[in-house]
């Protein structure tokens, strides 16, 4: 797929796949900040983990907030990661992983969307995910008062979603997030972002007991199928953090929630006297 570059409302040009998505992320990341829980992080010289990074705009993000920051990010679909590749190379002190993470290292097929890219992954379901999207479409048309606008918007979604969800197969190498930060000398994270598309309870699988101690915040897609919210706030719970669960007002009614996580101050006090084992 030919790369083309788009200028960001605020000046930064970079390198998309498709016009529409990158300004949806723009909207969501920039914008809208969906991935901050509104509790700053504890260091200026964050360690940030961007697990479904696309095309890096959450990296760009955060490099620009946190410019001492270290980023790693992971994105297993060639044509985005292209992007990604072009988008990241003139950061400093960054880290890019053309692979997916999950709960074990192994080779996996993935589904790729070329046309919806941010939606491709293992758990990829044409039917399900073109419905999740027209919901988010019909939500977002209740907020437009001018009903002849909200109904063109409502009967464009036929046409703006035709063949978004055609699929190519290949097959992405897998690792554990446990394994890539004992590689790369990864003690600690301070922020571990995690968007998917129905892959996230793999990941947080793979951190390893070993590091969830040091893990400061995590903030995460789910796509909640076969009870996989609940099974994720328990995890979380269980090693030590305090949830906070959110539904964008868009998509209501849909499976697709976040799940913001962070250590209390008395258990970071806690685990900051614990050294970390391998």
């Amino acid at each position: 797929m030919a790369l083309t570059y788009r200028e960001l409302p605020n000046g930064w040009s970079v390198a998309s796949v498709n016009r529409r998505e990158t300004d949806y992320l723009y909207q969501e990341i920039f914008l809208d900040q969906t991935y901050q829980m509104g509790r700053e992080l504890t260091t200026e010289q964050p360690v940030i983990f961007d697990v479904g990074a696309n095309i890096g705009l959450f990296s760009l993000y955060a490099a620009d907030r946190w410019p001492d920051s270290q980023i790693f990010a992971f994105e297993p679909a060639p044509a985005v990661y292209e992007a990604l590749e072009e988008n990241l190379r003139a950061l400093k002190n960054i880290s890019l992983f053309r692979v997916a993470l999950g709960e074990q290292t192994e080779g996996r097929e993935f589904s790729f969307y070329p046309g919806y890219t941010m939606m491709s992954g293992f758990d990829a379901d044409p039917d399900a995910d073109r419905a999740l999207v027209r919901s988010f479409i019909e939500n977002k048309a209740t907020h437009i008062a001018e009903p002849a606008r909200r109904a063109v918007l409502v009967d464009s979604a036929t046409r703006l979603l035709e063949g978004k969800f055609k699929q190519q197969k290949f097959p992405v190498r897998v690792q554990r997030l446990a394994d890539v930060a004992t590689v790369h000398g990864v003690d600690r994270i301070d922020l571990l972002k995690v968007d998917v598309e129905g892959a996230e309870l793999e990941v947080l699988r793979g951190v390893g007991e070993a590091l969830w101690p040091n893990i400061d915040q995590v903030v995460v897609e789910v796509s909640d199928r076969e009870g996989r919210l609940m099974t994720i706030s328990e995890l979380l719970t269980r090693h030590g953090m305090d949830i906070e669960i959110r539904q964008a007002p868009e998509y209501e009614g849909t499976e697709l929630f976040m799940v913001f996580a962070w250590r209390s101050r008395k258990e970071r006090a806690r685990t900051d006297s614990v050294p970390m084992g391998r």
